[in-house]
């Protein structure tokens, strides 16, 4: 079965273009408000999960005052107690903190250095978050080696999006990357599936800038332990966390 392409996202209206607006608008003024905090509590490693509830708290901002109202599914129970690396499929400039919001606990995101340079949300990413240079192989490997140093010492969650990109193929899955799995395995941590169907059409990157209120479920899948698994492994892993998403990006396709 082939889900809808991006590309066909129905032309929006003048006031779902309006809605974009509010929405990036929304996204910037909830992170000027609490850059205070956010200042405050990125200045020292030990206040990190405090930094991150404040996200929480600018998540729910946005999510609320845009008309967005997050349904989340548990497979099993989410247990804030393990170390999970959550993968998730990236469509959209809401799943940060949709998963953010969706998730209990404390958990950091892995992603493009390039976020870096964005002002205030930036300072996450030179601080709490893991910025990677995908152009670098060294710089990559040395955002790996602190993201297994991270799991492994202080028990941290990391979220990483194993497509590595928002690209041209949303919503279909793009090819998943090595390194969340070699990771996970690396590490002794979990692997936590996770998929969002329906970030991609309320605020999409490709096409028409618009934004449409609305639903955005997020279902979590149960995780696949990975402590008992070698290097060699990883392939394996991958090609059954892709398939795992991508079952249910059809089955909520299906119903759409």
């Amino acid at each position: 079965m082939v889900r809808k392409k991006a590309s066909k996202i129905p032309h929006p209206n003048a006031l779902q273009r309006i809605h974009g607006w509010w929405f990036f608008f929304l996204l910037g003024f909830g992170f000027i408000v609490l850059y205070p905090w956010f200042a405050v509590t990125l200045s020292h490693k030990k206040m990190y999960p405090a930094a991150h509830f404040g996200r929480k708290v600018w998540g729910w901002f946005l999510m609320t005052l845009s008309g967005l109202w997050l349904k989340v599914e548990f497979e099993e129970e989410f247990d804030p107690k393990k170390t999970y690396v959550i993968v998730a499929n990236h469509t959209s400039y809401v799943d940060i903190p949709v998963i953010t919001c969706g998730l209990p606990g404390y958990v950091t995101f892995m992603a493009k250095a390039e976020l870096e340079r964005i002002p205030v949300f930036g300072r996450f990413f030179r601080t709490m978050d893991i910025g990677v240079d995908r152009k670098s192989p060294h710089n990559a490997a040395a955002a790996f080696k602190l993201a297994n140093k991270r799991m492994q010492e202080d028990g941290t969650s990391i979220v990483i999006f194993p497509e590595g990109t928002i690209g041209t193929w949303v919503p279909d899955l793009g090819r998943f990357k090595d390194g969340p799995f070699k990771a996970a395995i690396a590490s002794g941590a979990y692997v936590l599936p996770v998929t969002l169907p329906d970030n991609w059409i309320k605020v999409p990157e490709y096409g028409p800038f618009a934004a449409r209120p609305g639903k955005l479920r997020m279902y979590v899948h149960r995780p696949i332990a990975a402590a008992h698994l070698k290097p060699s492994d990883a392939e394996e892993l991958k090609q059954n966390v892709f398939h795992i998403i991508e079952t249910k990006l059809n089955e909520y396709a299906s119903k759409r």
